[in-house]
């Protein structure tokens, strides 16, 4: 299953680049929110422990340490569609922690 959530998450990157790019002299802007683990009620609602959900963190490697909130998520797509972000478009942003920085210690035997 995972490789098709990331062909999907990477379609979506690119539908939002080519329409930026085709939109755009329409004054259209098109970007895309890549959200990192986020805590929602979902886990709580399929009986997952809030415990094993905090230890999922560190196994997940959020260098941040600790879940985004859908408030944070909801926060930045305000963002982007406001004027503040007028001349932004085409862009893919990752709200998620620092994940994509995270860069653990190969260990060699």
């Amino acid at each position: 299953m995972f490789p098709f959530y990331s062909i999907a998450k990477a379609g979506l990157d690119h539908f939002a680049r080519n329409y930026a790019a085709i939109l755009a002299p329409k004054g259209i802007r098109v970007n895309n929110l890549n959200p990192g683990a986020t805590r929602t009620e979902f886990s709580a609602r399929h009986g997952i422990p809030k415990e094993l959900m905090d230890k999922r963190v560190k196994d997940v490697g959020i260098p941040l340490e600790r879940w985004g909130t859908s408030e944070e998520m909801a926060e930045f797509l305000l963002f982007m569609a406001s004027e503040k972000a007028s001349y932004m478009t085409g862009q893919i942003i990752n709200v998620d922690g620092g994940v994509l920085i995270n860069s653990p210690t190969i260990k060699i035997d």
